[in-house]
């Protein structure tokens, strides 16, 4: 009977650790699952953020203006403006604050689409090197605000003192220009730069080590793909231009349809913050619509990278070498 009642409780040990097994199985199987589509969705994610803020999409903006405020309706832009400057001029502190925010906030989301590259694994260094690069670009929204506060002071000075005028309203468009110009094609070239180095599941700070010492021995091979990189992304943005104040407006024009997206009167803080709404809402549109051209050139600059010209020269020489 102890024999009999042994080999029963054995018996039901062994069926309960088969169901706990089945138990744990079916809840791993739950977790593999749930990551796949984790995976899949991040992935989806970084190719969304790739396609409207990627590579240097966002420069036709500050090359071409229009290309933004193509969106805009003219009349309550103008309006909305003008308030701004002159009956509810309390409000464009704010209004500067929200848009330098916009836009250091569009530059974040550049590098999470550059760093975090659906082509590559997310590796432990990834993390690490987008935070430095959100520490170093708001260290540089910092001097640049230090920059024109100075110069600011300097005008004030002059002017009460000597008399010498010095026109702001003319530098501070054209340094706001030339600054967001410079930054997204300096992130856009880094992208494509390390692009080769972050192969075999590299992180992105290694890559970064490789690329220097690639630019220190090739120093002239990348400043000539620089130069070609930029010329290509100056004409894709004219390209671009033409293409939506010349073409698609027309089409606009015949179908009798009007894109434009309204300004309010900036009388509230709500107000306010509708209107940049709108400006944001109009970037992602020129961004889309110019993502293409974007897509392309790179995949033009990523096929001339200096690394790969340098690899495919090697090659042929091993195998010339070989021939003889």
């Amino acid at each position: 009977m102890r024999k009999i009642e042994r080999g029963i409780n054995f018996g039901e040990t062994l069926a309960l650790t088969k169901r706990s097994s089945l138990n744990i199985g079916k809840k791993n199987d739950k977790k593999s699952t749930i990551k796949k589509n984790m995976n899949k969705l991040q992935k989806f994610m970084i190719q969304i953020f790739s396609l409207l803020f990627g590579d240097f999409n966002g420069v036709q903006v500050f090359l071409y203006p229009m290309t933004l405020f193509c969106w805009v309706d003219t009349n309550s832009f103008l309006y909305a403006a003008t308030g701004l400057l002159t009956t509810q001029k309390h409000f464009f502190p704010l209004a500067v604050f929200l848009l330098i925010f916009i836009f250091i906030l569009f530059l974040v989301l550049k590098n999470v689409s550059g760093i975090f590259d659906a082509i590559y694994p997310l590796q432990e260094g990834d993390k690490a090197v987008f935070r430095q690069v959100v520490i170093n670009l708001h260290k540089f929204l910092l001097i640049v605000i230090i920059a024109a506060a100075l110069l600011y002071v300097v005008s004030v000075f002059l002017k009460y003192y000597y008399d010498i005028r010095i026109p702001l309203k003319s530098i501070y468009p054209v340094a706001i220009r030339f600054l967001g110009i410079f930054l997204l094609l300096f992130y856009g070239l880094r992208f494509i730069w390390i692009k080769p180095f972050r192969e075999n599941e590299i992180d992105t700070q290694k890559a970064y080590i490789k690329l220097r010492m690639d630019y220190k021995a090739h120093r002239n091979l990348y400043s000539a793909h620089a130069l070609f990189y930029v010329l290509m992304v100056i004409v894709g943005a004219f390209i671009y231009n033409i293409l939506i104040l010349d073409v698609l407006y027309r089409i606009f024009g015949w179908l009798n349809f009007s894109p434009n997206l309204y300004f309010t009167p900036p009388a509230s803080i709500l107000a306010l913050l509708y209107n940049i709404f709108i400006i944001a809402i109009a970037l992602l549109l020129s961004n889309l619509l110019f993502s293409p051209l974007v897509k392309a050139i790179t995949h033009i600059a990523e096929k001339l990278h200096p690394h790969l010209y340098l690899a495919k020269a090697a090659v042929d020489n091993d195998e010339t070498d070989q021939i003889c």
